[in-house]
């Protein structure tokens, strides 16, 4: 590399986006470690730290609404699982078999069916989802 290579630096005119050749002088260097600036390349990041988190977070959101689309509304689940507790009784091995239960009915129960099937075709499908995890 020529000497005049080694002493430039390439910045973009952020105006007319045109390269600019800046000349610096021999004894540029860090002010925390000593050591030359003179012959590194120096690079801007592509894109920002702040668009980089808006991207993850609308990223993230948007697959953990993918992800729970049929998933019961937190409290349709905790309905489910003190309906089955009280119709079994309350021991552990029934509260583990309705933990069972509502985790399986899952994929098929969301708040939407809850509201417009009812409560009897609830207790249908938690029955035979009990059935299924009875020990």
């Amino acid at each position: 590399m020529s000497e005049e290579n080694i002493n430039t630096f390439d910045i973009e005119c952020p105006h007319c986006l045109k390269d600019n050749k800046i000349n610096l002088s021999k004894n540029i260097k860090c002010k925390h470690c000593e050591k030359p600036l003179i012959g590194e390349r120096y690079i801007k990041p592509i894109i920002s730290t702040f668009a980089t988190i808006l991207i993850g977070a609308g990223i993230g959101m948007t697959a953990d609404g993918y992800l729970n689309i049929n998933r019961a509304s937190v409290l349709t689940e905790y309905k489910m699982m003190k309906t089955c507790i009280y119709r079994f009784g309350n021991y552990k091995t029934v509260r583990d078999n309705c933990a069972c239960a509502v985790e399986s009915m899952l994929g098929i129960v969301d708040a939407q069916k809850a509201r417009l099937y009812g409560e009897k075709w609830l207790l249908d499908i938690l029955d035979d989802k009990y059935k299924d995890c009875e020990n």
